[in-house]
């Protein structure tokens, strides 16, 4: 899926307008519209921006599909959970300069 067609599908998905996206996003709307055309490169702050809004990371907006990164933290959990893991805290006493 092109990023033009993600933005609309998840604009509509949560209840907003391209107008309005690129308002709490801080981006022009020019930009967004000529995103959703394909007419502009992407600024990764930019997009970085818009994602926050939409509630998804950059690399499933831009490629339609799970960031491979954010899987690592939910098999992590699953293990915690499954009560195979043991976890132990250490507190670390630090010196203070000049002791």
């Amino acid at each position: 899926m092109k990023l033009g067609s993600k933005l609309n599908q998840l604009c509509k998905m949560q209840g907003l307008s391209l107008s309005r996206l690129a308002k709490e996003a801080g981006v022009p709307m020019q930009t967004v519209h000529a995103w959703t055309t394909g007419r502009k490169s992407i600024n990764p702050d930019q997009i970085k921006r818009v994602a926050s809004v939409l509630k998804i990371s950059v690399h499933e907006l831009l490629f339609d599909e799970p960031d491979p990164h954010d899987s690592i933290g939910e098999e992590i959990l699953k293990e915690i959970f499954s009560g195979d893991v043991r976890i132990t805290l250490h507190r670390i006493e630090r010196r203070k300069k000049g002791r």
